[in-house]
């Protein structure tokens, strides 16, 4: 095999992602110009042209397209970024569900983090998972809230008429006792929840769509 053909073998694989008249405009002229030089001519001129993924990315560049990166362009499998893998998707899901649990609220928030940097899910989805636990876990201690301190105002006016104010029952469970235990049972098992729900939804999938 001569030095031309070659070096225009691994032209025709660096140009196979330009547009095919680009690509052959390209390679004629190149293969025209060496042919017309002896063999010591056409090495030297092989030199001068260089790296044949450079030309091909000089002519990607030239003409504005959107192609594969020069490492594609050789033949080698573009590097996928770690944060559209399916392990640290994984991971992070893990971390959303679980991490709260090892280290209190910090670990869910480094959860939360990482989930919204994968990406293997649709923003919506990282939303729903995200937000969704905060705003049941809000909405119930708005609720705990407003019962306590209806409570506490009820005893106010009931010392300020000099009646006894009712004693509650320990026994008994009020409103805000059960406002208390939704928030446990939110934090045990909605955030947990949110987390495999995002492995749910990611299986069978290589990358967000």
């Amino acid at each position: 095999m001569t030095a031309t053909s070659d070096y225009l073998d691994r032209l025709d694989v660096a140009l196979r992602h330009v547009p095919h008249g680009v690509a052959a405009e390209i390679r004629a002229g190149i293969a025209e110009e060496l042919s017309s030089l002896g063999p010591d001519a056409a090495e030297q001129r092989i030199a001068q042209l260089g790296d044949p993924a450079v030309i091909a990315r000089e002519a990607v560049d030239a003409g504005g397209y959107l192609l594969p990166s020069a490492v594609a362009l050789a033949g080698a499998p573009a590097p996928v970024s770690v944060t559209r893998s399916r392990g640290f998707a994984i991971a992070a899901a893990l971390t959303l569900s679980f991490g709260g649990f090892l280290v209190p609220f910090v670990g869910w928030v480094v959860g939360a983090v990482t989930v919204a940097m994968s990406g293997m899910w649709r923003s919506w989805e990282k939303v729903v998972a995200i937000c969704v636990p905060l705003v049941l876990s809000g909405i119930v201690m708005l609720i705990s809230f407003a019962s306590f301190t209806t409570s506490a105002v009820e005893v106010h006016e009931a010392a300020g008429t000099g009646d006894s104010p009712e004693i509650a029952n320990p026994l008994v469970p009020i409103v805000y006792d059960f406002g208390h235990s939704a928030i446990i049972v939110l934090v045990l098992v909605a955030v947990p929840a949110s987390g495999l729900w995002l492995l749910w939804r990611m299986r069978g999938r290589t990358t967000a769509s």
